[in-house]
């Protein structure tokens, strides 16, 4: 019997190479789902973790039927808005033997990757609404939002759409995953309005967890990997530089963002490295295929600048955006993708002679008409998920109860899953009764002052 390797080169156009590549690749993407949840989750309140938490994991489950289902054939089916749903319902159609068109994978490859991006996209925005929304709406808000948002934006720039036709270019997801997401993100936040410790007078500026969100910031790093060298499609040199330029631009905006946080609060912080370095990485994902590497430390460097300042123009407003998802993604997002008609390689490198240097030739070049095509697509894209996400979530408002109520809020956790993220029991101190956080701190230091006697008198 022949291996699965060589059964794969047999069928004509398909490489078993670059669709092992992709089947890692996939691992990844899925990967940074759970690593938002740790990078949000520790972020919010520690009565609110599990909250953020289930909202990211679910979406693993929901989101994956809801792409078999409808969410690839509205993405990737034929028309000129959005895919007919019908083309390939339940991915009838989609090929298990037969290379998806232009490409050395399979049809069911392809669509198993996409997926990835389908299930983390909508997840992005609840870091904009955390503590705001009931588990039943959220599930509802996103099959609504998927339909109406995503779904007919990924065909519109990767399935064949109109301003795919037109020449607005994406390489990893600056309009379909960030622009649409950020965008949407603001909306939630004016649509559902702050939350009820901001009404108070409150700051719930501090994470509740630094490590966690670490934790979370290392998971995404890595998986972001996935994301953008596996939007090359095939283990290739494209791939290659598309890694080499998401790690550098990461790092540029660690080192910027860093220093821009020092000399505003007068100490380095491990929190605001964590945030640059996902701003980092949203603005050189459209472009990252596309541009030099050096071109790609100063969309680095412009993340740490730009998305650093909109964040703080944002709270300067009274926004409550909680965890800066529109500042991060939104912005992010929109900038990187307009910036590839800036930074990609130059007209030379779409000649069939083409330079050696060229990153992907063939593709798109540098011009102020490029520049152009890009900001109609990120223009459209903006007001496009701004206005429909608010008029989804409006909506909901006016039939159903979406914000969670006063005694539900004081924990979140508990009232809305049954199930806090950290629980003490009796028997962690013996001998004493831990009944709250505060007699637990105090049994901690008794514990303490014991010891220290002791130690003394020895």
């Amino acid at each position: 019997m022949a291996s699965v390797g060589s059964q794969l080169e047999m069928s004509a156009g398909i490489s078993s190479e670059d669709t092992s590549y992709m089947i890692a690749n996939t691992g990844l993407v899925l990967f940074m789902t759970p690593g938002l949840a740790l990078f949000y989750g520790g972020l919010v309140r520690q009565k609110a973790a599990t909250d953020m938490m289930v909202q990211n994991f679910v979406a693993m489950g929901f989101m994956s039927l809801m792409w078999f289902f409808i969410g690839f054939s509205m993405s990737f089916g034929t028309g000129k808005w959005v895919g007919g749903w019908q083309d390939f319902f339940m991915w009838q159609n989609v090929m298990k033997h037969e290379p998806w068109p232009l490409l050395t994978i399979s049809g069911e490859v392809f669509a198993t990757f996409q997926m990835m991006f389908a299930i983390i996209t909508p997840v992005l925005m609840t870091g904009a609404f955390a503590d705001r929304m009931r588990f039943g709406p959220y599930l509802l808000f996103l099959a609504l939002w998927s339909i109406f948002v995503y779904y007919p934006w990924c065909h519109q720039i990767w399935g064949g759409g109109w301003l795919q036709s037109q020449g607005v270019w994406d390489f990893a997801g600056g309009i379909v995953v960030h622009c649409t997401a950020g965008w949407s993100a603001l909306a939630t936040a004016l649509a559902l309005g702050p939350r009820r410790a901001k009404l108070q007078g409150n700051d719930l500026g501090e994470p509740h967890s630094v490590p966690i969100v670490l934790i979370g910031t290392g998971i995404l790093w890595f998986g972001w990997f996935g994301f953008n060298g596996g939007s090359a499609m095939g283990i290739n040199e494209v791939a290659v530089t598309a890694v080499t330029n998401s790690h550098l631009s990461a790092a540029a905006a660690v080192s910027v963002w860093g220093v821009l946080d020092w000399m505003a609060e007068g100490k380095p912080k491990l929190v605001p490295l964590c945030i640059a370095c996902v701003a980092g990485l949203v603005v050189v994902t459209p472009s990252c295929g596309y541009i030099q590497p050096a071109k790609a430390i100063f969309t680095g460097c412009f993340a740490g600048f730009v998305c650093f300042d909109a964040i703080r123009l944002l709270k300067k407003s009274g926004v409550d955006d909680a965890l800066d998802v529109w500042g991060v993604h939104g912005v992010g997002g929109a900038c990187g993708t307009i910036l590839i008609g800036i930074l990609a390689d130059g007209p030379e490198c779409l000649e069939l002679e083409h330079p050696e240097y060229c990153v992907f030739p063939k593709t798109v070049a540098r011009s102020l008409n490029q520049v152009g095509l890009q900001l109609v697509g990120v223009v459209l894209c903006m007001i496009w998920s701004f206005l429909v996400t608010f008029i989804i979530l409006k909506t909901m408002m006016k039939i159903m109860k979406v914000r969670p109520d006063e005694a539900q809020y004081e924990n979140l956790d508990e009232e809305l899953h049954g199930e806090p993220s950290y629980t003490f029991h009796e028997d962690f101190f013996p001998g004493e009764s831990c009944q709250n956080d505060s007699a637990m701190l105090d049994t901690v230091s008794t514990t303490d002052s014991s010891m220290a006697q002791l130690v003394a008198k020895r």
